[in-house]
């Protein structure tokens, strides 16, 4: 007879940020993010700074538009920023005693970047054991059957129902960029009469990326 389950997820995050799709020189393992044709330049360091110089370069600055802005030259550049922070990074849904009675667990993902192509929050990696994937879009063990699966909400949310855990899913994204999105993932849970007891746990890994 079964008399309890019990699961635990433990997330860990990547952070990803790929060069912008215009690399001025690029090969299979490296890319140049600015270069410039100087007359010199290089850099120096004291106890407690660090210099990068140029000199010689040609229609460098920051020029300015309604719209636009252009950060013309090396020492202008800035190739942009990504963090990504999870208010937590394990869950439990403790013993699941009763057949049919949904268990919950959330975790927040805050994603913040001024990349121009926005960004993609997925999962990158799961292992370990769990309950059977949910199949039909809702975790809700209708017909007495067991399920295990996630849903997402927030402004950018990649998709509306519950859906399995898998690598790859995409969870949130944006097309632009974005000031600390917000996306709460609930993890579900439901046994059935015939689950088999034990422990089940898992890890899943979240990436966020920069779109290029």
């Amino acid at each position: 007879m079964l008399d309890r389950k019990t699961i635990a997820l433990l997330l860990c995050t990547v952070l990803a940020v790929p060069g912008l799709a215009l690399a001025a020189m690029s090969s299979t393992n490296y890319y140049i993010y600015a270069d410039s044709v100087d007359y010199g330049g290089g850099t120096g360091t004291s106890t407690n700074f660090g210099l990068q110089d140029t000199f010689g370069g040609f229609a460098t600055g920051i020029s300015t538009s309604t719209s636009y802005q252009i950060n013309a030259g090396y020492q202008a550049a800035t190739q942009g920023t990504l963090s990504f922070v999870l208010s937590g990074t394990s869950i439990s849904f403790g013993s699941l005693a009763t057949a049919g009675t949904v268990a919950t667990s959330n975790v927040t993902a805050i994603v913040n970047t001024d990349s121009a192509t926005g960004y993609t929050l997925s999962i990158s990696g799961v292992s370990g054991t769990a309950l059977a994937a949910v199949g039909d879009g809702i975790v809700d063990g209708a017909g007495s059957i067991e399920e295990y699966g996630l849903a997402v909400s927030g402004s950018n949310v990649a998709y509306a129902n519950d859906a399995a855990v898998i690598n790859g899913l995409v969870l949130s994204s944006a097309i632009a960029p974005a000031s600390f999105d917000i996306t709460t993932l609930t993890f579900k849970a439901v046994r059935a009469a015939s689950s088999v007891a034990g422990t089940y746990s898992q890890n899943i890994s979240l990436t966020a990326a920069a779109n290029i």
